[in-house]
């Protein structure tokens, strides 16, 4: 008689090492994705959406402080003017918006400037410290961001953001940093002081040149 036996279901028929190469493969994706977290958790911050006029939350703070501005995380005239100053400077479309192209390049140039090395300064015959060759050419930051924001001009006015003088400032940030009236009005000496404050605590940053 010949024997008989139980008839399997092809459901039930594993290959070898299935259920293990499933198991890997899972793992290797959670690995992957722990990978891909752990580069967006160190990687600069990502705008969501636009940013304009009446916008508030911790991504406007972001913005303000980027641009120097007082981080109220609300965006208003003074955050719409500075936005529209920056894509001015560095040719990117003109709209007041801070859009991803606007976020990118803003956020590239607002990294941390190195501090200087400072080195003692040499004692000449009579004691005094040598001149900088800043203060040779008159101004309290390097010429070259002078003559790149102004050309040297203590008059000079951008009409789309208001930035005046020499050193171009912000009327938020003149204020900000003790200066009265508007920074096109002041005398060389007050615009050369608080652009020297600005300096120190912000570096070549706090300008778009």
């Amino acid at each position: 008689m010949p024997l008989k036996f139980p008839r399997r279901s092809p459901l039930d028929i594993r290959r070898p090492g299935t259920a293990r190469g499933v198991a890997g493969l899972a793992a290797v994706a959670a690995g992957a994705g722990m990978l891909v977290s752990a580069s967006a958790a160190s990687a600069a911050p990502q705008i969501v959406g636009l940013l304009g006029n009446g916008a508030r939350g911790g991504q406007v703070r972001e913005l303000q402080h980027a641009l120097h501005l007082r981080p109220t995380g609300h965006f208003g005239t003074a955050t719409r003017r500075a936005v529209v100053h920056f894509q001015e400077r560095k040719h990117l479309e003109v709209d007041g918006v801070a859009g991803p192209q606007t976020w990118d390049t803003l956020f590239h140039l607002a990294a941390p400037a190195p501090a200087p090395v400072e080195s003692a300064p040499a004692s000449t015959a009579s004691g005094a410290a040598p001149t900088s060759s800043n203060a040779s050419n008159g101004y309290s930051i390097p010429s070259s961001i002078v003559s790149c924001e102004s050309g040297g001009n203590w008059s000079a006015v951008n009409s789309s953001s208001g930035a005046g003088g020499a050193y171009q400032i912000l009327p938020s940030t003149w204020a900000a940093y003790g200066g009265t009236g508007s920074p096109q009005a002041a005398s060389p000496a007050e615009q050369s002081a608080i652009a020297a404050r600005i300096y120190a605590s912000q570096g070549a940053s706090a300008w778009s040149c």
